[in-house]
């Protein structure tokens, strides 16, 4: 996926990462860079009050991304992740682990809830991605707002 159609806010509608489940409205926000990096912008509500992380993704040669935090606790992290499959409003990435997360499955779609035609296309996707396999299980929908 290129800066380009990476960019934007994309909400986490699936996870199978554990801190979503302590969090709730998670969201990504993608703003792309002159030099190609990608500003990366983690926003969630931990009871009621706002969160925010945030990174900088740089392209790795033969695809995906490296992720970098920027405050003083995330400086020193780095994750790799990247785009495994996406569709018209959703993509499916995967990500390392890193000292502070495990490895794990992320769903996005530009809203905080696929529709039933995102859902049938993200089930058909993970049926087809050998990486998806081992979070399938663990899979599950963070709370958002209104829903």
């Amino acid at each position: 996926m290129t800066e380009a159609v990476l960019s934007g806010t994309w909400f986490v509608v699936r996870t199978s990462l554990p801190l979503w489940r302590a969090r709730d409205n998670p969201s990504v926000t993608y703003a792309p860079l002159p030099d190609g990096r990608v500003v990366d912008t983690v926003r969630f509500t931990r009871r009621g009050r706002p969160g925010l992380i945030v990174g900088l993704d740089s392209p790795l040669p033969g695809g995906g991304w490296a992720w970098r935090g920027v405050s003083l606790l995330t400086r020193f992290t780095v994750s790799r992740w990247q785009v495994l499959a996406a569709g018209d409003g959703w993509a499916v990435t995967v990500f390392e682990r890193t000292p502070f997360t495990p490895a794990g499955l992320d769903v996005y779609a530009r809203a905080p809830e696929l529709t039933p035609e995102q859902q049938r296309e993200v089930e058909a996707a993970l049926d087809g991605l050998p990486a998806a396999q081992p979070f399938r299980a663990a899979l599950f929908s963070p709370r958002h707002d209104g829903r």
